[in-house]
C-alpha cells in the first residue's frame, strides 16, 4: 500500500488486504516523528469497495497503533471515487495507522500516502 503505484485493482498486484478479523489495520513506520498534514487513502475498485467504511486514522509515536489518536472521527468514503484527502492539521507521530471498527472486517488499501 506504500508502493507509488495507486491502481485500484487488488489483481494488478498493487493493492493489500487483511483476513476477516475484528478492528482490522494497517499502519506505515515513518522512521521518526512528523507533523502529517493530510493522509490520502485509494480504495479498492474492482471489487468490495464498501469494506472500507467507515474507517478511522491514528497517528502518534506508539507502535500499538491503535491506541493512537484519532485524525477526526469515523471516516466515509464514497464508493465511486478513487480516493480521498483526510486533513489531520499538523498532528505529530511517527506511526500512521488506518483501522476498521467493528466485527468480522476485512481491510483493502490500494495505496495510502502521507503529506506533511
Amino acid at each position: 500500500a506504500v508502493d507509488g503505484n495507486a491502481y485500484t485493482s487488488y489483481h494488478a498486484g498493487s493493492c493489500t488486504h487483511t483476513a476477516e478479523e475484528d478492528n482490522p489495520a494497517w499502519w506505515v513506520d515513518l522512521g521518526q516523528s512528523y507533523k502529517i498534514g493530510r493522509v490520502y487513502i485509494f480504495n479498492r475498485q474492482d471489487c468490495c469497495s464498501e469494506r472500507i467504511n467507515p474507517f478511522h486514522i491514528h497517528i502518534g509515536d506508539s507502535d500499538q497503533v491503535s491506541t493512537n489518536p484519532r485524525c477526526g472521527g469515523n471516516h466515509q468514503m464514497n464508493l465511486y471515487q478513487l480516493s480521498i484527502s483526510v486533513s489531520c492539521q499538523g498532528m505529530k507521530g511517527r506511526y500512521v495507522g488506518v483501522r476498521l471498527p467493528g466485527s468480522y472486517r476485512i481491510l483493502s488499501l490500494c495505496e495510502v500516502q502521507v503529506q506533511g
